[in-house]
């Protein structure tokens, strides 16, 4: 495949499990190497020699939120600008910054992972993506384990905050009106492979194959009454 994404768009990836949408962010990060082709990122090219720098220019949020259970929420904040040389004050004024664009109250930070829903985790782990103020986002699958209320309700905040950060983001959901909803442009896998790349409309009104008609037509929804 070539793909590429420009500095402050908001791309959303999609597909059934196993078409390589996880994979490809993977990758994007250095944390897996492709067997042929390249990733380039600001114009070079993603190596063991540059891979810690890169990642940390991408904030990156998985399903689980990936947080530490033995510290608080605050401690898994702190934890990378503390080895980047922050002062207290300076860690402290950021999380507050975040927690008021993610829309988690201050005292939920002194808890523990367990002892936060499964919605506040996901805000933490936002919170953390962005702690340091990375130019690129990516997030695999973030709203995948929440129940539907939850799940809306993070969707209108994320929404909110993609055009309150500026930042270049990538999300990947296997669901089709979730990407439309948070993404202008859609990338539809299949297999490895990019099978359309365009807008919901273009996937509706010009689909590249059939698979994508299959795959816009599963998309459920609600009865009529």
């Amino acid at each position: 495949m070539t793909l590429d994404f420009a500095a402050g768009s908001v791309t959303a990836l999609v597909g059934s499990s196993g078409s390589g949408k996880s994979t490809l962010l993977r990758l994007l990060l250095g944390l897996e190497w492709p067997d042929q082709g390249e990733i380039i990122f600001n114009n070079a090219v993603v190596g063991p020699h540059n891979a810690v720098a890169i990642r940390r220019a991408c904030g990156y949020v998985i399903q689980s939120g990936g947080l530490f259970p033995h510290l608080s929420a605050a401690a898994n904040l702190a934890l990378l600008p503390r080895y980047l040389g922050w002062t207290q004050a300076a860690i402290d004024a950021r999380i507050r910054e975040l927690a008021e664009l993610v829309n988690l109250d201050a005292p939920m930070l002194a808890r523990y992972p367990g002892e936060l829903s499964g919605g506040q985790r996901q805000r933490v782990a936002l919170m953390r993506a962005l702690i340091i103020d990375p130019p690129v986002l990516l997030l695999d699958e973030p709203l995948g384990a929440l129940d539907p209320i939850i799940r809306h309700q993070l969707q209108d905040e994320l929404l909110k905050i993609f055009s309150a950060i500026a930042k270049t983001v990538i999300v990947v959901t296997h669901d089709l009106a979730e990407a439309a909803f948070l993404a202008p442009r859609l990338v539809l896998m299949r297999s490895g492979r990019v099978i359309q790349d365009g807008t919901l409309q273009d996937f509706r009104k010009r689909p590249a194959d059939d698979f994508v008609s299959r795959f816009v037509a599963a998309q459920r929804v609600l009865p009529a009454a």
